[in-house]
C-alpha cells in the first residue's frame, strides 16, 4: 500500500511540474471529468438509495452498457414503512467517492476556471437533482449542497444538457436556505445525481460523460436575487 502511495504522489508532483494548465479551461472545449467506459470508472461513484439506509424499498444501481455509457436504473418506490418515525421516503442516488490524493488526504476539485456544467444524457422524462458537495473540516457542513435540475426529455435521442455554475442554490439536508452564495468551484467535495420524485415506479438515466466548459460570455456570477432580511425572520 505504500508504495502504491508513494507512485501516486509522485504523479502529483510529475503533473504540477510538466502539466500544461493553460490547455484546461479553454473557451468552447468540454473538459470530461466523468465518463463510464469500464468497471474501472464505477469506482469512484457511491450508488445508495432509502433502502440501503433502512427507509424505504427503493433500488437503483449504475453499470456499463455495452455501448460504454453509463446507465443509473432501478425503481422507486414512496410506500413509507410503518415504523411510526419515517414519514416521507423515495429516492436513489449517485454520488462521487471522495476525492483523495496521495497517503488517503482528503482533496476538493477545484472548478473555479469553469462556468458550466456539460452533460450528454438520455433519460425517461423524469426531472434529476444534480448535487455539488462542498463539505469541509467541520461537521456543520458536511451537509452543504448547492443544487439544480436536470430535465430529461425521454425517448430514443441523446440530449445535451449545459448548465451555468450561477444557477445552482443553496441547500442543506435537502431544503433550500435563506441565506444564498455562489457555489465555491474551488471547493467542490462530490457530485452527485438524485432522484426524488413523487412519481414510483422504474427509471433509467443513461449517461455519455459529464464535463465542464469555460465560457467567456457568460458574466453572470449567481442568478437569483439576495435579501438581508431581519434577524427575526431568518438567519442573518
Amino acid at each position: 500500500q505504500i508504495k502504491k502511495e508513494i507512485e501516486i504522489w509522485k504523479t502529483e508532483i510529475r503533473e504540477t511540474l510538466e502539466g500544461d494548465f493553460l490547455l484546461r479551461g479553454m473557451p468552447g472545449v468540454v473538459d470530461k471529468t466523468f465518463e463510464f467506459r469500464n468497471n474501472e470508472d464505477l469506482e469512484r461513484w457511491i450508488v445508495t438509495s432509502d433502502k440501503d439506509n433502512e427507509e424505504g424499498q427503493s433500488t437503483c444501481q449504475l453499470t456499463v452498457n455495452q455501448n460504454g455509457k453509463g446507465l443509473f436504473t432501478g425503481n422507486l418506490c414512496l410506500d413509507v414503512p410503518k415504523d411510526g418515525i419515517i414519514k416521507k421516503t423515495g429516492y436513489c442516488n449517485m454520488r462521487t467517492v471522495r476525492f483523495k490524493k496521495s497517503f488517503q488526504r482528503d482533496a476538493h476539485y477545484d472548478w473555479g476556471m469553469y462556468t458550466h456544467l456539460v452533460m450528454r444524457v438520455r433519460g425517461d422524462g423524469r426531472s434529476y437533482a444534480l448535487n455539488l458537495g462542498t463539505s469541509s473540516y467541520f461537521d456543520q457542513t458536511w451537509n452543504d449542497v448547492f443544487t439544480y435540475v436536470l430535465f430529461t426529455r425521454g425517448g430514443p435521442y441523446w440530449q445535451y444538457s449545459r448548465i451555468p455554475f450561477s444557477k445552482f442554490f443553496f441547500t442543506s439536508k435537502g431544503r433550500i436556505q435563506d441565506i444564498q452564495y455562489p457555489v465555491p468551484l474551488f471547493n467542490i467535495a462530490s457530485f452527485g445525481i438524485t432522484l426524488g420524485e413523487r412519481t414510483p415506479g422504474p427509471f433509467h438515466l443513461e449517461i455519455d460523460y459529464i464535463g465542464l466548459e469555460f465560457d467567456p460570455s457568460h458574466t453572470e456570477k449567481f442568478a437569483y436575487e439576495l435579501y438581508r432580511l431581519p434577524s427575526s425572520i431568518a438567519a442573518t
